[in-house]
């Protein structure tokens, strides 16, 4: 590996942002491309800290920090990329569903997500199946991830589901689920994409979920 890659790699680990976007120069000027910056050093970096992180060697501070190297180290070389290409690995909207204020959960999903280099649109608690639709349509994304603590609340998964069908959006959405009262048969049951038990776990589902079609398969992450 080339020396300023495991540079960088070693500044997102350690959350030094004062010295990201030299690096990134540093490796451009050296001939390599964006892509490889970004996977060889700030992914590399990244796969570190959530085992880390899975074995309390770190913590919820140091992911979020790291996570903020990486959108920095991104920001830098989108530039630098060719049209039209993406350095994330897809584009999520995440909220918790109608009737439903336990946020925890759902925040600590959407970090691991934002840190393990996904797009993250977050849309907070209490949310409805239409602001849910118009706001993947509106940020074009590419899946929808939905969360629920109260069984009264859960049926909203599902009406989402349904809605996308009537609509004839089905097809350009991939539909995660999870929480408390979820399980993979209750995801399988209203057609959902995928389904995760854990917030480290939601981060292999949607890696997953962005290789697939939407209603291709039910994907689904345990661990």
């Amino acid at each position: 590996m080339s020396d300023v890659l495991k540079r960088i790699e070693e500044a997102v680990y350690n959350g030094d942002e004062s010295i990201i976007v030299d690096l990134a120069n540093e490796a451009l000027k050296e001939g390599l491309g964006p892509q490889e910056i970004i996977d060889q050093g700030g992914v590399a970096a990244l796969d570190r800290l959530g085992t880390d992180f899975d074995n309390l060697e770190v913590f919820l501070p140091e992911l979020m920090i790291g996570g903020d190297c990486m959108k920095l180290l991104i920001e830098t070389l989108v530039p630098y990329m060719e049209k039209g290409a993406s350095a994330y690995k897809g584009k999520i909207v995440i909220g918790c569903a109608k009737g439903d204020l336990h946020d925890i959960g759902k925040s600590l999903v959407a970090t691991q997500l934002s840190v393990n280099g996904f797009q993250v649109v977050d849309l907070g608690v209490d949310v409805s199946t239409n602001r849910f639709i118009d706001t993947a349509e509106a940020e074009k994304a590419d899946i929808l991830a939905v969360s629920s603590l109260l069984t009264t609340s859960q049926y909203y998964m599902e009406d989402l589901v349904k809605r996308l069908e009537q609509e004839g959006k089905r097809g350009k959405y991939r539909v995660a689920v999870g929480g408390g009262p979820i399980n993979a048969d209750y995801a399988k049951k209203i057609g959902a994409d995928g389904y995760s038990r854990t917030a480290h776990s939601a981060v292999k589902m949607a890696e997953r979920l962005m290789k697939i079609q939407p209603k291709e398969e039910l994907v689904v992450e345990l661990g």
